[in-house]
Parts: structure tokens; sequence; C-alpha cells
């Protein structure tokens, strides 16, 4: 086995994929840094937020703002983290995928 060290000056922090994926240089999030996509091409922005820490949610919005507006028109809920910690959140570089990572699952939506 090879081991891989994560580059601490690329906040992207690409790694090798595996798989179908191994000739594929695929973006990481987690715990250690890294990022995902915040927003899409056609306006969709996810956030996480924790108004009633330290249970987390994320937000969904068509406009880039969950702080304006009212929910269900302008932003949705779509995850609540109560009884795992919130570690990544954020869409794919095509935005058709959304992920939800916590220290105990991952959560995916796919549009085509």
């Amino acid at each position: 086995m090879t081991r891989i060290r994560a580059s601490t000056s690329r906040p992207d922090r690409p790694c090798p994929g595996i798989g179908p994926l191994a000739d594929t240089r695929v973006r990481i999030a987690g715990l250690f840094g890294g990022a995902l996509h915040t927003a899409t091409d056609d306006g969709w922005t996810v956030d996480g937020v924790a108004p009633d820490w330290p249970n987390e949610h994320v937000a969904l919005s068509l406009d880039g703002d969950i702080y304006r507006g009212t929910v269900g028109t302008h932003w949705w809920p779509i995850f609540d983290s109560d009884y795992s910690e919130l570690r990544a959140t954020g869409f794919s570089a095509s935005g058709r995928t959304l992920l939800v990572a916590t220290s105990s699952d991952i959560t995916l939506w796919h549009r085509r």
C-alpha cells in the first residue's frame, strides 16, 4: 500500500481516485481541511448553519442568501444533524451532485 500525504499548501486537497476513478484527481473535504463547491453555475448555494448548536443544519438556497427571504420560497432546510457532527457539505464540480457528510453518514443528492 502506498501512503499519500495531503498537501497543506493546496486548499482544495485533491487525491487520487480509486476504482473507476483511478486516473482522476478527486477533490476531498472533511475534518482536516479541503473544500467542496458551495455554489452551482445556475445559482444554487448550500450553507451549513448551527443556530441551535451543537445541532447543525444544511440549507439550500436558489438566490445565494439563506439569511433573507422565506423558508420554502427562497431557501430550504435539507438536512438536520442532531445525532452526528457535520463534517463537509458542498456540490460536485458539475453542480449536479450535493454531498452532506457527518461523522457517521454520507448523504448524496443528484440531479440530471
